[in-house]
């Protein structure tokens, strides 16, 4: 435990930005004014209660002197000023608390917000060659799940802050009014609360950790589920998929249940004690001083004190408990925050003569060479042909061609341009890339074209037309037509057709199909292929393929066997 508690302000203190760190100072000074009023605001009762019925105490001490100094001639006129004065005190408690309360979830919220961004953009600078090597539902549940866990972590820290500064300010109060009885409090306390702490904790830490592999198992199964939904239909295996969806959710109700239920002991303890002790001290003064009067305003002050302060020892170590449940988020947050990224930049990139790749490397992050010492050159408007059988390596040389891999060594050139960490957005840019498997979301023909990019109605339309499937969306509702998740209302003609779409619409130089149209019946595949070379015109155009059909009107087929140029 010691442990995770130097270690949690740690790494907070790197995943913070300096803006953030101020506001959170600013909050820890709020919360010690809130300490002070919540304090004042049970200070404030006793005295009141020693003159309310004891009017005689006016005569003496502070009372007196407040008396003479605001000139009051009756002793029940300055009973109930002072009681006016505590009411309106605890109007403004109530004010001030209203805007801590808004100001700590502005910041909660905010920093949810902050990580979660701060995550999404460094998943979007991975490395592709690192992307690939994790699972994106992983991506999501720590974007949507567990920054939220640790912005609600650091709310705990910042409301165990406060709580603690109100039970430290009202417990020296509790020492100036008695101190005999607070000490037998404190002992007591101690060692009930230090008893719990290292138990829920402990437990707590557990099912943290068995809560975030479920949640990681539960929405990897939900990916995967949707994702192949087709082939669970054919194959039947719905059982053994729920099966385990089932699993995941019981282990993740399961620890929820326990969590819950571990936060909701130290309350009932706590009161039962609370209780316990108060009736303890209440016999003790009856004892000690054998006057009524003397009790009635020490007890009074010592019922609100423990009021307030055993719900807020009992918050307290709720706020622990729940740390202790949510900080794998936190250590899988800096994790990932610490993934390797690519800086990229925008230099410009002119395409006017040719690419040219120069004694190419490249190898994935475990494996062997996949591609050795390749030279090559494609001029600008060539239709070039990457044949080879599969795992040969002509996807990779593509791919490092494009700027989506970088070579081990070696370097691509475009032009007299040498494609580096400095120009590598400008180049990708450049590029339409229409993939084997097109990614359809749930929207509209518009949305899936443009993907991201400015809404253009009357460039949609013309690329639509391009695509040759504009006379197929004009007899249903034409660009706004919606083709369902992963494009479930389309056929693959269809849907390689928006796909041509897509990588048409920023008007790109360079035109990549890779595997396009393996999928397609042979007269689809034609019709396509087909369409491609019309719209490729005066484009550069590379196409990955295994049959030799789709590559018939190629200028040059560039031959892969083994990670090298064959012939």
């Amino acid at each position: 435990m010691y442990t995770a508690i130097t270690t949690i302000p740690k790494k907070l203190n790197r995943l913070l930005e300096r803006k953030r760190k101020i506001y959170l100072v600013i909050l820890f000074v709020l919360s010690i004014l809130l300490s002070v009023i919540e304090t004042a605001g049970v200070s404030v009762v006793m005295p009141f209660i020693t003159i309310a019925s004891n009017p005689g105490a006016v005569d003496s001490g502070w009372y007196n002197y407040f008396f003479n100094l605001f000139n009051f001639t009756s002793k029940n006129t300055f009973i109930i000023s002072f009681g006016i004065t505590i009411i309106v005190f605890y109007v403004f408690r109530t004010i001030y608390n209203i805007f801590y309360n808004y100001a700590v979830n502005k910041f909660s919220l905010g920093t949810f917000r902050y990580f979660a961004t701060r995550l999404f953009k460094t998943y979007l600078a991975l490395p592709y060659k690192v992307y690939v090597q994790k699972n994106p539902s992983v991506f999501a549940q720590m974007i949507q799940g567990e920054a939220n866990n640790l912005s609600t972590l650091l709310l705990n820290l910042l409301k165990i802050f406060s709580e603690s500064c109100t039970v430290l300010f009202l417990y020296c109060f509790m020492i100036l009014v008695n101190w005999q009885i607070t000490l037998v409090l404190t002992f007591t306390l101690i060692f009930i609360v230090l008893l719990v702490f290292a138990t829920l904790v402990r437990l707590s830490k557990k099912l943290g950790e068995k809560r975030y592999a479920a949640n990681v198992k539960l929405s990897r199964t939900l990916w995967e589920t949707f994702g192949n939904f087709k082939f669970i239909k054919l194959k039947g295996n719905e059982d053994k998929i729920l099966g385990t969806f089932t699993d995941s959710a019981n282990t993740l109700s399961h620890t929820s249940i326990l969590s819950a239920t571990l936060g909701t002991i130290p309350k009932n303890i706590l009161e039962n004690l609370g209780f316990s002790l108060l009736i303890g001290a209440v016999c003790y003064i009856l004892w000690r001083y054998n006057s009524a009067a003397m009790v009635i305003p020490v007890i009074s002050m010592y019922a609100l004190a423990l009021y307030r302060m055993l719900p807020a020892i009992n918050r307290m170590l709720e706020y622990v408990n729940s740390i202790a449940y949510m900080q794998q988020s936190l250590y899988m947050i800096d994790d990932d925050l610490n993934l390797e990224t690519d800086s990229e930049g925008l230099s410009p990139v002119a395409f006017t003569r040719s690419i040219r790749g120069e004694n190419l490397w490249f190898r994935y992050l475990k494996g062997d060479n996949v591609l050795k010492d390749i030279s090559l050159e494609i001029r600008i408007g060539e239709k070039i042909a990457f044949v080879g059988e599969s795992g040969s390596g002509k996807t990779t040389l593509v791919d490092l061609l494009i700027g989506i891999y970088r070579p081990m060594r070696g370097h691509i050139y475009v032009d007299d341009t040498l494609i580096d960490r400095t120009n590598i957005r400008s180049w990708r840019s450049k590029i339409g890339y229409i993939p084997q498997s097109i990614y359809l979301f749930d929207g509209t023909v518009a949305e899936n074209v443009a993907f991201g990019s400015d809404h253009d109605e009357e460039k949609i339309i013309r690329v639509l037309k391009k695509a040759k499937i504009w006379d197929f969306l004009e007899a249903k509702e034409g660009i706004n037509t919606l083709v369902g998740e992963g494009g479930i209302q389309l056929s693959g003609g269809q849907k390689q057709r928006i796909g041509i779409a897509r990588a048409l619409y920023n008007d790109p130089e360079v035109l990549v199909l890779d595997e396009a149209t393996s999928s397609l019946d042979d007269e689809t595949e034609a019709q396509i292929m087909n369409e491609i070379y019309d719209v490729s015109g005066s484009k550069t155009l590379i196409i990955i393929a295994h049959r030799l059909s789709t590559v018939e009107r190629c200028d040059r087929r560039i031959q892969i066997e083994d990670g090298v140029l064959a012939g």
